[in-house]
Order: C-alpha cells, then sequence, then structure tokens
C-alpha cells in the first residue's frame, strides 16, 4: 500500500488492529483515518477494513462523489466506478476485483481524497462539519452498517473548539489530535465551530455554543433540555435513563441548514431551534435510535414525535394541539407506514408524521397506562423493530389489539 499503509504497518496499532484473520473476523468494520488541515483544505487519507460475509468479485462503498478523489486502492483491485445500488437513492461506488474474496477473509480498502472546506460546508458562518449527513466518511454497503475508528488529526485550526462522540476517546500530543471510538457506530463525527466555549447549565446537562450567545438563550434552552429529559426519564421507568447531556449550539441559522440531529446523549442543533418540540424530539431519539433507520424508519422517528407529544402536553399544551392538529392532516393523505423504508418514494411524511398519529390511536384504545408500560418495556426489551413491538403489544393485551394496529400500519 501506500505512504499511509507504510506508516501504520510501523505502528503498533496497526499491529494490534490486524491480529489473526480469526479474531479480526470477529470484529466490526474499522476505520483508521489521517486528516491534514491546510489552509481551507483537509487531506485525508483512510483506510477501512472489514470481513467478506460471502464470497464476493465486488464491493460497495459510500463516498460523496463531489470530491476530489485521488484514488482508491485494495489487493486485488481491477476498477471502481460510481454505481447506483438496487434499493438505495444513494451513488456508491461500486469497486471491482480481479479475484473473488472469500467469505470470512479480511480485507483492506484505501481511500484518499480532498475537502473543500469552502465549497464543501460551513466555513462561512465559522463551522466545520465532516459527519455521515454529509457522506463524507467511507462506510460499506449502507448508511446503516456500524464500525469502529481512529482518527489523526494534524494542523487543527486552533481558534476552533472540536466536538465529537461523546464517548469517544480523545487525546492531544505535539499538535496532533488523536480521537478513538471503541463502540461500534454508523459514522465517524466530527464538528468544530470557531469562538466557541462550554456553559455548565446544571451538574448533568453542558451546552456547548459561540461566546457571543446571550445568557438568557442558554438559560432557555437549557430548561427546556432538562425539563424534556426529567420528563421521558420518569416515563420510560429509567429503564435506559440519560445521566449526562450535551447540547452543541452551531453557528448556522436554521435558514442556511434546516435540520438538527442527534447522537445518543449529544444533539446538535441552534438557537433558533429553541422550543420544546425541537428540542424534545431530539432528545427522545436516544431511546428509539436502535431501529434499524433504513428498513423502518418509523421506529425512530415516529417514536420520537410521540415522545415529544408527551414533552409538550406538559409544558405547551397550546403547541401540542397545533402540532397533532397538522400531524393527522399530514396523516390522511401519506403512504402506509408498513411501506414507509427511508428511500421508499413519498414516505417521509409516513414514518415521521402518520405512525406517531397511528401510536395515540392506539393509546386512544388501550389507555395511557398500558401504553406507557408498553414503550417502557420496549425500552428495557431493545425492542427495534415492527414486529417485535405488535408481539410485545399483545403480550401485554391481547391479539385483537395488535389486529388494530397491525391493520392501522398497513392503511
Amino acid at each position: 500500500m501506500i505512504q499511509l499503509l507504510t506508516k501504520l504497518i510501523r505502528s503498533k496499532t496497526f499491529l494490534v488492529l490486524l491480529g489473526s484473520a480469526s479474531l479480526w473476523a470477529q470484529k466490526p468494520d474499522h476505520l483508521v483515518m489521517n486528516m491534514t488541515f491546510k489552509d481551507s483544505s483537509i487531506q485525508i487519507d483512510a483506510l477501512y477494513q472489514s470481513i467478506s460475509k460471502e464470497k464476493i468479485d465486488s464491493i460497495y462503498f459510500l463516498l460523496n462523489p463531489g470530491f476530489d478523489l485521488d484514488t482508491i486502492n485494495s489487493k486485488g483491485l481491477k476498477s471502481y466506478k460510481i454505481a447506483q445500488k438496487e434499493g438505495v437513492s444513494l451513488p456508491f461506488y461500486l469497486l471491482i476485483f480481479n479475484k473473488s474474496i472469500d467469505k470470512n477473509e479480511p480485507f483492506v480498502v484505501e481511500f484518499k481524497y480532498k475537502i473543500d472546506l469552502i465549497q464543501q460546508n460551513h466555513m462561512k458562518s465559522n463551522w466545520i462539519e465532516l459527519n455521515a449527513d454529509k457522506l463524507w466518511f467511507p462506510n460499506q454497503h449502507s448508511l446503516n452498517n456500524k464500525l469502529t475508528y481512529e482518527v489523526s488529526i494534524s494542523n487543527f485550526p486552533p481558534t476552533y473548539f472540536l466536538i465529537t462522540h461523546t464517548d469517544a476517546k480523545v487525546t492531544k500530543n505535539k499538535g496532533q489530535i488523536n480521537i478513538s471510538k471503541t463502540t461500534p457506530w454508523y459514522e465517524v463525527l466530527i464538528l468544530a465551530g470557531k469562538s466557541m466555549k462550554e456553559w455548565r447549565y446544571d451538574k448533568n446537562i453542558k451546552i456547548i455554543g459561540n461566546e457571543n450567545i446571550a445568557d438568557a438563550t442558554i438559560e432557555s434552552i437549557g430548561l427546556k433540555v432538562k425539563n424534556s429529559i426529567d420528563l421521558l426519564n420518569t416515563y420510560f421507568g429509567m429503564a435506559d435513563p440519560i445521566t449526562s447531556f450535551e447540547v452543541v449550539l452551531r453557528n448556522t441559522q436554521k435558514e442556511e441548514l434546516g435540520f438538527q440531529f442527534n447522537r445518543r446523549n449529544l444533539i446538535i442543533t441552534g438557537t433558533d431551534f429553541n422550543d420544546y418540540g425541537n428540542l424534545s424530539h431530539e432528545i427522545a431519539h436516544f431511546w428509539w435510535s436502535k431501529a434499524n433507520f433504513i428498513e423502518e424508519p418509523w421506529m425512530n422517528e415516529s417514536f420520537a414525535n410521540y415522545s415529544m407529544y408527551l414533552v409538550l402536553k406538559e409544558y405547551n399544551y397550546e403547541d401540542y394541539k397545533k402540532v397533532i392538529a397538522r400531524n393527522r392532516v399530514i396523516a390522511e393523505t401519506a403512504i402506509p407506514v408498513s411501506k414507509a423504508s427511508l428511500f421508499a418514494a413519498d414516505s417521509y411524511n409516513s414514518y415521521y408524521y402518520k405512525g406517531s398519529v397511528l401510536l395515540i390511536k392506539l393509546e386512544e384504545r388501550i389507555g395511557p397506562e398500558i401504553m406507557r408500560k408498553l414503550l417502557s418495556s420496549c425500552v428495557e426489551k431493545r425492542i427495534k423493530t415492527t414486529e417485535t413491538f405488535l408481539a410485545e403489544l399483545e403480550n401485554l393485551t391481547n391479539k385483537s389489539d395488535r389486529d388494530f394496529f397491525e391493520n392501522l400500519l398497513k392503511s
């Protein structure tokens, strides 16, 4: 392999990562990445290592085709091209090999590319964002392929505040930043903002944002976050409680970047998302992020929305009534929830809104106490598919209630 691989071979880290083929086969995919900041660009050298689940002669990798891609290297690689993968409306790189990779055979793929921060980021607002939402990191097969990672960052702008996964280990040595995440996840998360600082709302909630944000705004957001966490911890019986939480307020405005997102006990949002609806929805993903967000996205989004309704009902009842009324109207013309995969046509209104309206109908049928017991049980048992949810519903109630709700999902 080229220079990066030579460096890694000399390192103890790479020798440990390789190990024996039999041990490697038991581990999740792993990404080793070097990032070098230079002026307004980042040079990335990455190694992605995996194990073949079956005998194959080609592999799909998810990379943003808009990058200035220098090279893709792998043993026996014949060619690569941008291709469409069946059933997924995203552009992949299709790697084709001279000979087949056998089942349980380890393989390494190297990517080398450059990111122009001015053209492909939020540098105009003094913000750097590198994560799977931008498809900027190699990922085999699809978005829901979990991996561990080690990232080494050189020449990181000294005026920027670094944010990453809350369970990642970050060390600094002689101007170099090393990030290691040993719990598998779907992406590498690296965020950085200029002129940022930390606030401690209380001992459990930390808020990170621009140093010019008014104290009143921090207090307002912190209170909503605390109230939402306390209510949902109580509702779900603390089977999987939030014990600490981080809120990152990006410098971009809603008009420029109109979304926020959750990463377990971390949410990335902004000062103009400061209301109970926005904040509690993202917080609720803490309990519902384990489901397959490609095949059954309603198990993420609709359950987070239902959780949001609980918070709104308690802290802003007028907004609750408006949101419910709006979502009922949207649900009327949405496709069946059972057909709403992430990439299905016209599926967003179904898995985001309609599913949550159907959960309200279920609560009206079985009563709030049984509904609470059902959802708490789902959290405790890590239920993450529609089928296991329906089975738990039948277990707590009866087959008639299961059939009722299953028919709603198909309607």
